[in-house]
């Protein structure tokens, strides 16, 4: 059996069912990326508040009425940390929205290439994911291997 793909002049067809459910789609794909664009301004503002809490906590020393310097270096660090991943957050949830409104607006007015360039978007949101997947899981693997060296080297060490 061949598994070779055929170069006949078959073009592939979008039927009213392919349509309709490209449709639906980008509704439910547009509502999941204003949620993420809501659940990114949250991270923002909590981003800001934790580092107010940690700055407020961290203000004096507990043993003295002497300001602590490390509390605005936490509050600082909490701020970035969130502002952070709110940006790692915002562009697969931009590839999302842009998917969504470009298949909407390709079906509307039959353009092949803003239909491309929607897919193209879905593709990049699910290329990120994966990315960031591979990233999330090599984290991982690198905090279990130095957890392992650590309990090695606590056992050697009694």
């Amino acid at each position: 059996m061949n598994t070779e793909y055929s170069t006949s002049n078959q073009n592939l067809e979008i039927t009213q069912v392919t349509k309709s459910i490209f449709l639906e789609t980008a509704k439910w794909a547009k509502f999941l990326a204003i949620l993420g664009f809501i659940g990114m301004g949250i991270m923002v503002i909590a981003g800001f508040f934790m580092g107010a809490i940690m700055s407020s906590l961290g203000s004096l020393s507990s043993y003295s009425n002497t300001p602590n310097p490390f509390g605005m270096i936490g509050s600082i660090f909490f701020v970035i940390l969130y502002l952070i991943m709110a940006l790692i957050y915002y562009f697969p949830i931009k590839y999302l929205y842009d998917f969504s409104t470009k298949v909407k607006k390709a079906f509307e007015i039959q353009d092949q290439m803003l239909f491309n360039e929607a897919i193209l978007k879905l593709k990049a949101h699910y290329k990120y994911i994966g990315i960031l997947m591979i990233i999330v899981f090599s984290l991982y693997i690198l905090m279990l291997i130095l957890t392992i060296i650590g309990g090695v080297a606590a056992a050697a060490m009694s």
